[in-house]
């Protein structure tokens, strides 16, 4: 079964809800760049955690994707 993108990114956010993680997309080249399309910051720290992010593997790692799903980009 294949998921869209944007529903993946729902889900991710709704799992990293309770935490201090929030899942973020690059907005200009140049971040994009430096960050990846998608990486994670922690709001306390006030710093990236993960860049680069494969958003398909982070899915799977967090257990929002299962596996007969695979991610549409």
């Amino acid at each position: 079964m294949i998921i869209t993108e944007s529903a993946v990114v729902q889900r991710i956010r709704r799992k990293l809800k309770t935490t201090s993680y929030l899942l973020r997309k690059a907005r200009g080249e140049r971040q994009q760049v430096d960050c990846g399309r998608y990486y994670v910051i922690d709001v306390y720290l006030n710093a990236h955690i993960w860049d680069h992010l494969n958003l398909e593997a982070y899915a799977r790692e967090l257990g929002v994707l299962q596996e007969h799903e695979s991610v549409n980009e």
